[in-house]
């Protein structure tokens, strides 16, 4: 009776162990969970794994990318993770889009934790998804994979935006305004003729006094002329003493 009751205990224990480890699935996500970013930019994915309370000792992440509009750049590990380099365990093909990276945990991890951080580069605008390939695994302490789900991010790359420079105005022709000189006016006094007076008209200036009055004209003539009588005279009246 003993020992079919044992047996009976550990076959109930069994199960739910199984059922237990069935039910413990390892969850990957991704961070940010929507990606906009513009052309020509880099930006970085974090891809963290959750084992959700059962100890994974390595994980195997495979990711699928449009390899048109992404490419990666590099890869890093988060803490704690052993890199494993072999063929089939570690690739970059930004040819087909398809990277791979394994890494074992020492002591097992139980707990959410970053696996690691892609840092991509948009080579043209798009749209797409990044998501978990179907190569992916979380083996556990019996080797049993134990991922669930295939996760995936959406994201979008615009074009960027080429800013619009006004065009200058053009100003309006404005003729030279030609400031006068001082040379100017002497220059023209310079080129302007002046008119010579005539002999008579020189005379007569003299005469008058430069009256032009005709009267005036007539006085000094007959001043002029009793002068010359009266000189004359005087030379006369000399003369004859003389003799």
């Amino acid at each position: 009776m003993k020992k079919n009751l044992l047996k009976i205990t550990l076959t109930v224990f069994g199960a739910v162990v199984l059922t237990i480890s069935a039910l413990a699935t390892t969850n990957v996500s991704f961070l940010p969970t929507s990606i906009k970013v513009t052309s020509g930019q880099n930006f970085n994915l974090i891809v963290a794994v959750n084992p959700q309370g059962v100890n994974n000792y390595t994980a195997k992440i495979e990711l699928d990318y449009p390899a048109d509009i992404l490419e990666v750049k590099s890869f890093s590990f988060g803490s704690n993770w052993m890199a494993l380099s072999q063929s089939g365990y570690d690739l970059i093909d930004n040819t087909n889009g398809v990277l791979i990276k394994t890494a074992g945990y020492p002591g097992g991890l139980s707990s959410s934790a970053t696996f690691g951080t892609v840092s991509f580069y948009t080579k043209k605008a798009g749209s797409g998804i990044i998501k978990v390939g179907n190569g992916a695994l979380a083996l556990d302490a019996n080797n049993q994979n134990v991922i669930s789900g295939l996760s995936e991010v959406i994201f979008t790359v615009t074009a960027p935006t080429v800013p619009i420079t006004p065009k200058p105005a053009i100003p309006t022709p404005v003729a030279p305004i030609s400031e006068p000189t001082a040379k100017q006016p002497i220059e023209q006094l310079m080129t302007q003729q002046v008119p010579q007076p005539s002999l008579l008209a020189a005379i007569g200036i003299v005469l008058t006094l430069g009256t032009n009055n005709i009267w005036i004209s007539i006085l000094m003539g007959i001043i002029i002329l009793v002068i010359l009588i009266y000189a004359i005279y005087s030379f006369i009246q000399r003369k004859r003493k003389n003799f």
